[in-house]
């Protein structure tokens, strides 16, 4: 069976990396257990700049010190700084915190949990099986270790992106685009997608199409054909190809239950903003208090206090009851056509820049955050509005009041 480790994690992605390199801080033995530990993350991974934890300025790869989003309404332009992590490097100096803190690495694929009284035994699927006081789960949205209050199915946000060599690309630098809602020039707007757009400087640039979140998921396939297009519309077609992106996120999963054996982290743990998709931001927001209070707990009281302390830190009352309330606005946005979401983000970005820079966040109270949408739903056109009323009778009481109130189903 070999050493017992004070913590196991699963997963290989930020999201493991970051929790595994804060325990080992904090010092713990850390166990990291992944089938490619080593294979290289390739997303951006972009928050806004006041988003960013103090010490990790030196990772900022580009920064912009406005974000636009044009609607069929117009064009607005807000002076917010937005930023981009140098994904390389991000890996990098995780990876290096892991080796400087003696964190083991198993490469293997966990394939089960076998919880005793003291201890999780994580079993490989070469049959080994490695001993931890605690697991951390951090495997991604399609975890089968982590137990949720519901097994409603996600939604899916879908992207491909491209990174040009473009010289005279013709964006302005200083300038990100967030959301460009106007239409791709194809046949078809359904299902709606929007372009995003970072230009790193005057010969490099990132574009990508976007679908913000539809079940089933929009094909990568037609997104790519949408943003082709747009290449052939700005004359950017035949320029070098850099890079490529495909993601597919799942929004909306399941909160964990309180109760369970493990602690589920990053996607796994359904930290993914059920409104934007955002990720990185939370998990870094959120890296510090939760190994902080496995340390503490396994400390004060063994395995279950560290468990008992993790999911309180991670998922307090008023955090879930805010999850829920975003999953509700999750499931108005899949259902809404390309003109209905064009209206809904003209309103939304109407909003003063404290309403939907605190709705993105995702770290006010539900009463504000309920405020916030009180006031988009008085400035929606009516059809709009009814349209949120007939999904809050569908669907929107029904998974809050499932997440409050109940204890939990399987995931």
């Amino acid at each position: 069976m070999g050493t017992v480790h004070d913590i196991g994690v699963l997963g290989s992605g930020p999201s493991a990396l970051c929790i595994a390199s804060a325990l080992a801080a904090r010092g713990a033995s850390v166990v990291l257990v992944a089938p490619q530990p080593d294979a290289r993350w390739k997303p951006n991974y972009c928050l806004w700049a006041d988003e960013l934890p103090a010490g990790m300025a030196t990772l900022v790869e580009r920064s912009w010190s406005h974000a636009l989003v044009a609607t069929s309404s117009g064009r607005r332009d807000f002076a917010r700084s937005y930023v981009k992590l140098d994904t390389l490097r991000l890996q990098a100096a995780l990876s290096d915190e892991l080796r400087a803190h003696g964190v083991d690495v198993i490469e293997d694929s966990a394939v089960d949990l076998e919880h005793v009284e003291d201890e999780t035994r994580i079993v490989t699927a070469s049959g080994h099986a490695t001993p931890a006081r605690v697991v951390v789960d951090a495997t991604g949205g399609g975890s089968s270790f982590t137990r949720r209050v519901h097994a409603r199915p996600p939604a899916f946000q879908t992207a491909y992106g491209l990174e040009l060599r473009a010289p005279g690309h013709g964006f302005d630098t200083d300038r990100m685009m967030l959301m460009d809602f106007r239409p791709a020039p194809v046949s078809s707007k359904e299902p709606p997608s929007f372009l995003y757009v970072l230009p790193f400087d005057d010969e490099r640039v990132f574009l990508e199409e976007t679908s913000l979140a539809r079940r089933p998921a929009v094909s990568i396939d037609l997104l790519q054909s949408r943003l082709e297009a747009r290449l052939a519309r700005l004359g950017l077609l035949g320029c070098e190809r850099l890079g490529e992106e495909r993601c597919v996120i799942p929004m909306g999963l399941g909160l964990p239950t309180a109760g369970q054996q493990v602690i589920p982290f990053g996607v796994a743990g359904a930290m993914v903003h059920p409104s934007s998709g955002y990720l990185i931001a939370h998990v870094l927001r959120k890296t510090g208090p939760v190994a902080e209070a496995i340390v503490a707990g396994l400390a004060a009281g063994g395995r279950d206090e560290a468990l008992s302390r993790s999911h309180a830190a991670l998922w307090p009352a008023s955090q879930r009851t805010l999850w829920e309330l975003y999953g509700f606005g999750l499931e108005t946005l899949v259902g809404m056509n390309a003109k209905e979401i064009d209206r809904f983000f003209s309103s939304f970005f109407d909003l003063p820049i404290d309403c939907w820079a605190g709705f993105l966040a995702g770290t006010q109270e539900p009463s504000a955050i309920g405020a916030v949408m009180t006031r988009l739903f008085r400035s929606l056109p009516v059809l709009i509005r009814w349209h949120l009323v007939r999904t809050g009778l569908v669907a929107g009481a029904a998974p809050l009041a499932r997440s409050v109130l109940r204890s939990g189903v399987a995931g």
